[in-house]
Parts: C-alpha cells; structure tokens; sequence
C-alpha cells in the first residue's frame, strides 16, 4: 500500500471517530441548547481595537455567521466567554485561522474555539473543544498519535499565550516522550512559545503551523539530581498548533512537521496519570500554583490542613488556651444553652516556635449586636464562632469579609516549611444548626478570591451595598418559606453555595471560589460540600477527605 493510500485510510478512520465523537458529546450538553449557563447577547461584544493586524473584523465575521447558523447553541462549552484580545490568528496561502481561547473564570481555559476564513474572509468551518472533548481525544490510543499530540501541544500554547501559564501536567505516556521533567504524572515545563514567521500549511479546513518553546529538562541533560540548572537545561522544542476544523467528507492530512513525535498508536497507552498536584476545575492540564518547582512532592490538601486543625496537639499548649476541637464542642455545647446573650468565638493561632495551632477565647464583642470580635495578630490564621436561633445557620456576609481578612492577618513565619499540613491555611469556622462548618479558599483560588472580593470591599461603594443586599434577600426569604432559618440545614447549604458560585448564573449571585466544608459528627475528618444543579433543582454533593 503506498505512503498516499496508507494517509488516505487514516484520515477516513479519524475523520469517523472524531464526528462519533463529537456527536456523542454533544448528547451531553442538548440541555445547554435551551439553558446557556452564559447570556450569549454579550459573547461577540469588544471593543473596538480588537481587530487583527490586517484590519479585518474576524469578530463580527463570525457574529454574522453565528446569526446564520447559530453555532453558540451547539458548543460543548456552554459556560465561557471568549477572551477576544487573546485571540490568535494564523494565515494560511488561501485561509486564515483563528483560535479563540474561552474562560468561565477568568483564570483557565473553558474551551478553545477554532475558526477557518476563506480568501475572501466568509467562514467555512467552525468548531470548539472544551477540556473535556481534548480530554478524551489525547487519552485515546486509538487516534494517531500526532494529533492527539498536536491538540495537546495547542491547548498549551493557547493556555500560556492567554494566562501565561508555563506548567502542564497529566501528559498522556506516549505523548511528548524525552521532554517531561516528571514521566509518573506526566508533568512539563516550556516557556517562550514562538510560532513561524512562515505561512501556514492547509488543507481542507485545517491550518496548521509549526510552534517553538523552551522546555526544562530539570537537570543538566537528565544527568544527576533535579537542580534547575537554566543554561543547559532549556532546550528549544517544536511542534505543531492546529486549527482543528474537520471537513465534512475527510479529515485532511496533519502531518508531523515539527520532528517532535514519531507517528503510530503510541507505546505505551495513553492512560491518565493522574497527578495529585492537579489543579481543580475541568483544565485537566493545568498544575496547581502550590507545587514545588524543583521537587515531586505533591502539595498538602485542603483536607489534609482542616484534618491536621482537629488532631490532637504534639507540643505544650500556652496557658490558657485549648486544642481547635475542643473549642469546636466547647462552642457546639453552648450555642443552645438557656443562658446565651451573645455570641461565643475562639481566636485559632499558629506558633511558628513549635509549629502548633490553638484556640484562644474570644472576649470582646461588638457593642452594635453582640458579635465576636477576633484579635488581629500575625499568629492568628483563623477563628470560630456560633449562630444563634435570630441568625441564620450559615455563614453571613461579614464571615466571608473575616476569612478574606485571615490572608492579610496571618503572617507567621512556618516551623518547618510551607508544604506542611502542620502550618495552617486561613479558615473560618462556624457552628449552626447542629453542624461544624469550615469556610476555605482553594490554594489555587487564593489571588482570584482576594481580587475579586477586594474589588467588592473597597471598589464602588454601589457594588458592596448590591453584595449585602444581595446575600440578605436570599436568606430572609428564606426564613419566610422554610419557617426559620435553622430548620433544614441542608437548604441553608444550597442557598449559600448558590450565592457564592453563581452556579445559576443568577445576576445577584457572586462567583467567589469559597470552599465550605462540614465536619463529621464527632469532629475528626470533613466532607467538601459542592453543588450541582439539574434545571431548577439544585443538590448537595458531599465528598468525604480521605
């Protein structure tokens, strides 16, 4: 068979597998047909300067197309919007590309919508890939190996062009062989992403064009122990980006340019490898921020930190002062005594001498209600505190103002290292309703939590009243309907995590990236609440720390 045939024959079997594919996928968002979690009126606004270099309006291009075929409603990704300044385009001889990378959290990648013009700029193919459709063609070992390999090298280069990120993990084994500083979990480092001053190659639909980074080999050509040398160990690498637009017949020839794979099934198979270190969210590429740089050492959970807070102490308590658990039941056997005027809180604080956290009593209150006031220390990481009956069971706005204030508070320096479940991460507790909860901000959602509530404290004065406006609407309706505020815990989780995620899309609701976690009853492990929501049901998912 020749070279010709043999490209023929693949190209019918991938073109095959990726429109099953693509049609099995889009099964699964024919929901988000009729309810866009995005308001899609505002998916083609910019302004005015973004236009490529050629002058041309690729933007409104395709919102005329959009208004003709409506392909916002048939994208796998319903939830991001695009990030039109970071669009790239590609021309080719008789076509240009675009590639448009998608965010639903102004932080990662949703999706990367690609784009094929002809000459004379009338679109002639679309198609958008969220993470999960990328995930599930380079974990494929039935696909070529360079495609998936291009389509991941792609994702990349949007990733870093777009947020600058220079970390991926969770390669497939097959995939990028020889450039991993880290070959169990699949990690690798490049920087500089380059493309070719070159036009690009088509064929079809599909435009491609050969792309360069500097990559890290970790140590001076994989000789000796991991240093993070820089001269010798950045070494040039290339491949191929790919406006990956399938035509309806024949997926055209992607041919392997760069010399950075070898072509075939791969060996051995793709499988995940499932790196710890792996940052939440669906950008399954994407490293955490707190992995160390020149180790393999997996970051300390969040549960790992809340469980080592309810231990029991290995060093000295100062005089005075009790274990975080026991403050916990201290405060969850006060809360409903007969004599409670006011509310009762503990002050937790780290040693940096001994590596040791502690409760200490709260005692001054605010004179206004009755509310703790928490003693602002470099030393103190985190407090608690209880709801009576004329409160809500839940954290109140001002709580999450007060674990917003931990981040700024906490100063201590660490006993023995940050990457240490002894050295504490800022928490706010609350004990309501029967339960303990534990109010956390995720290590890698630390600076968009601390933006974007600061944006809410001290931005417009209009846009804080709107927060507290806001959050006291949910729950006073919520004591109307329900006949308390303590009645069903459950529904005060639902609500709150509805306003703190905006998981309705609601605009009075705030994508804030809080965690909240429940304790067990007897106050030794935690479960991480999330919410998912079916229509206009909305259900508590509790997932146990191991």
């Amino acid at each position: 068979m020749t070279m010709t045939k043999k490209m023929i024959s693949w190209l019918s079997i991938l073109t095959v597998f990726l429109t099953l594919l693509w049609s099995c996928h889009n099964e699964d968002f024919a929901k988000g047909e009729t309810e866009p979690q995005r308001n899609n009126a505002n998916f083609f606004k910019h302004v005015n300067s973004v236009t490529a270099k050629s002058g041309v309006d690729y933007i409104s291009i395709l919102e005329a197309y959009n208004r003709e075929k409506d392909f916002l409603s048939t994208m796998p990704d319903q939830k991001g919007m695009p990030i039109w300044d970071k669009m790239q385009v590609v021309d080719a001889e008789n076509a240009t590309g675009l590639m448009i990378p998608l965010s639903d959290d102004n932080e990662t990648m949703s999706s990367v919508l690609f784009a094929t013009l002809d000459d004379e700029n009338s679109v002639i193919g679309i198609k958008d890939y969220d993470n999960k459709l990328l995930e599930n063609i380079v974990y494929n070992e039935k696909i070529d190996k360079n495609y998936r390999e291009q389509m991941f090298y792609t994702f990349m280069y949007m990733d870093n062009k777009t947020f600058g990120n220079e970390d991926f993990t969770n390669i497939p084994k097959d995939l990028f062989v020889g450039r991993k500083y880290n070959n169990e979990y699949g990690r690798i480092r490049i920087k500089n992403f380059t493309t070719s001053t070159a036009t690009a190659q088509q064929n079809g639909k599909m435009i491609w064009l050969q792309s360069c980074g500097v990559y890290w080999q970790c140590s001076h050509h994989s000789e000796g122990k991991c240093d993070n040398c820089m001269e010798k160990c950045h070494v040039n690498i290339c491949y191929d980006v790919v406006i990956s637009v399938p035509d309806g017949d024949a997926t055209p020839q992607i041919p392997n340019t760069s010399g950075g794979g070898d072509g075939g099934g791969g060996t051995p198979g793709p499988q995940p490898p499932k790196d710890p270190c792996t940052q939440s969210g669906t950008a399954f590429y994407r490293i955490s921020q707190q992995c160390s740089e020149n180790d393999n050492t997996p970051p300390i959970t969040t549960c790992e930190r809340l469980k080592k807070m309810l231990e029991n102490p290995t060093v000295s308590l100062p005089p005075g002062t009790v274990s975080i658990k026991d403050a916990l039941l201290d405060l969850r056997n006060t809360v409903d005594l007969p004599n409670t005027t006011h509310e009762e809180g503990y002050n937790f604080k780290y040693d940096p001498a001994t590596g040791g956290m502690y409760a200490e009593k709260v005692t001054i209150w605010s004179p206004k209600d009755n509310t703790v006031i928490y003693t602002k220390t470099p030393k103190t990481f985190g407090g608690a505190h209880f709801h009576m009956e004329n409160l809500q069971g839940m954290f109140s706005y001002d709580d999450i103002s007060v674990l917003y204030n931990y981040f700024f508070w906490f100063t201590a320096t660490p006993f023995s290292g940050i990457n240490n479940a002894s050295y504490p991460q800022p928490v706010h507790m609350l004990v309501a309703n029967g339960q303990v909860y534990a109010l956390v901000i995720e290590p890698e959602d630390i600076n968009y939590f601390r933006q974007t509530y600061n944006d809410i404290l001290n931005g417009d004065k209009k846009l804080r009243v709107k927060f507290e406006d806001d959050f006291k609407a949910d729950f006073s309706k919520l004591n109307s309907t329900v006949g308390g505020w303590n009645t069903d815990y459950t529904t005060l989780e639902k609500t709150f995590l509805k306003f703190v995620t905006k998981i309705d899309n609601s605009p009075k609701h705030y994508n804030l990236k809080v965690s909240l976690y429940r304790a067990n009853q007897d106050i030794t492990g935690w479960e991480k609440l999330t919410i998912s929501q079916n229509g206009n049901d909305y259900t508590i998912i509790p997932n146990p720390c191991n």
